[in-house]
Order: C-alpha cells, then structure tokens, then sequence
C-alpha cells in the first residue's frame, strides 16, 4: 500500500467527520458555547472565593486542559458513535479501511477543532480573568496540546472499542470516561488530597503528568513529562491493537449487522 493511499484513507475519515459535524448545529456548542460556560463557571468562582492568582492559573490550566481534550476525544468517539445512531455502522467497515485508518482520521479532525476551542479558551481567560495562558512559552504549550490530544486519542478509542464489545449501551462511555478522568488527574486539585489507592490510579494516567507539567510554569514544583508521554504512546499503541481486534470480533460475532439496518 503506497504512503500516498493510507493517506487518502485516513483524510476520508477526517472529512467524513468534518461533513457530518458541518450539517449538526449542535456541534456549535461543544465548540463554543460548553467550553466557555465551564472556563466562566471556574473563572467566577475564583472571583467568588476571591483566590490568589496561583490558585486561579491552577484552576485555569485544569479546566483548559480538561475541555481540550473533551472536545477532542468526542471526535474520535463520533467515528463510531454516529454510524451507531444511524444504524450504518457496517458500511464504514465495508470500505476498505483500517481501525488506525479511522483512529489518525478523527484525530486529525479533533486536532483542529481542538486548537480552535484553546484559542478561545486562551484569549476569554485573559479577557475576562486577566489570566495568561502562553506564560509557559510556546514550546511547552506544544508539548501540552500533544499530550492532551494523546490522551484523547486513547479515550476516543475507548469509546469504539466498547461500541464494539457492547453495542448501543456503551454510548455513555462517551462522556462517562471524562468525569472519570476529572476525578482523578486533578483538573481541579492536587492528586495529593486523593486517598493513595486513588493516587496510584492517577498516577497510570498521562494527563496527571501532562497537567503538572503546564501547571510547574506558574511555580507548582516539579513534573515527569517523559513518564507522561511514554505512558501515553503506550496506551494508544495499546488501544490500536485492541481496536483492530475489537473489529475483528465484531464482523464475527455480528454485532455489526445487529448494530446496523
């Protein structure tokens, strides 16, 4: 198969999503109008409780970091996700494609929508806040936003591999495997306050890492962005084998036709 070919392959999903979300007002909102309600919801609490501006560049770099990756992870999740609402989950496994094919495809188009919600995020932080975003400079914010999207990519994968396993019951895991994360990475505090068993979880998870990182340039201690990463390309390695094997169960099992018209 030629480089150009796997190309094509995996733009066709990044335009499959693109024509779909395009058509959908609703996704508007998870561009524009979720991402601002939950920075203006933790930005006013930090007014409320009337917080130094280290808890407020703490609490910022959490809630930023968390609607990222949400936004993005919803992406590669809707690859499977809106085949399932549609009843034609078989006819994207009819093409000849690959689980990596529809994995790098969402990415890309999550990648993109992802940057868009940072810029806004960024720019209505300072506006409204008086929060600057870009302190870390421009190399550590690259290094964040890759983090964040590799995290995304495994969730996303997640989401599809259970669609998969477990047919339309497994939809929540869209947006349940958030709030799970939010829970333990420490978007809104120390993973220290945890109980350590729960600090042990969160320390499996690339975003913990990720955040500590971003969060050391407002002068929070020290961070581990190698472990972070390596933990993070294992996991979507992981996650790619288990995709393809979850595809191939399921054109056995039939619970493509079953999940299709």
């Amino acid at each position: 198969m030629s480089l150009r070919g796997e190309m094509n392959k995996v733009l066709s999903t990044t335009y499959k999503n693109w024509t779909i979300s395009k058509r959908n007002a609703f996704t508007l909102f998870e561009l524009i109008f979720w991402p601002l309600v939950s920075l203006l919801s933790i930005g006013l609490l930090t007014r409320f409780l009337e917080t130094d501006q280290e808890t407020v560049s703490f609490l910022m770099v959490g809630a930023i970091g968390l609607t990222i990756m949400q936004v993005c992870q919803i992406d590669i999740a809707y690859v499977l996700l809106f085949d399932m609402w549609s009843k034609s989950i078989k006819n994207t496994f009819v093409s000849p494609v690959r689980g990596y094919h529809l994995v790098l495809g969402a990415l890309l188009f999550g990648m993109v929508r992802g940057t868009i919600v940072f810029a806004i995020l960024v720019i209505s932080s300072k506006m409204a806040f008086g929060f600057e975003f870009l302190a870390g400079g421009t190399w550590m914010v690259a290094l964040f936003l890759v983090g964040i999207y590799l995290v995304s990519a495994f969730i996303g994968m997640v989401v599809c591999i259970s669609i998969l396993l477990f047919g339309q019951k497994a939809d929540v895991a869209a947006w349940t495997l958030s709030g799970l994360i939010m829970l333990l990475c420490g978007i809104y505090y120390p993973v220290d306050v945890l109980p350590s068993s729960l600090q042990m979880v969160a320390r499996m998870i690339p975003l913990t890492y990720f955040l500590e990182y971003y969060r050391s340039a407002y002068g929070f201690g020290s961070h581990h962005i190698l472990v972070g990463f390596g933990l993070a390309l294992f996991y979507v390695g992981l996650g790619l084998i288990v995709f393809e094997m979850a595809i191939h169960r399921a054109r056995r099992s039939g619970i493509l036709l079953r999940l299709s018209e």
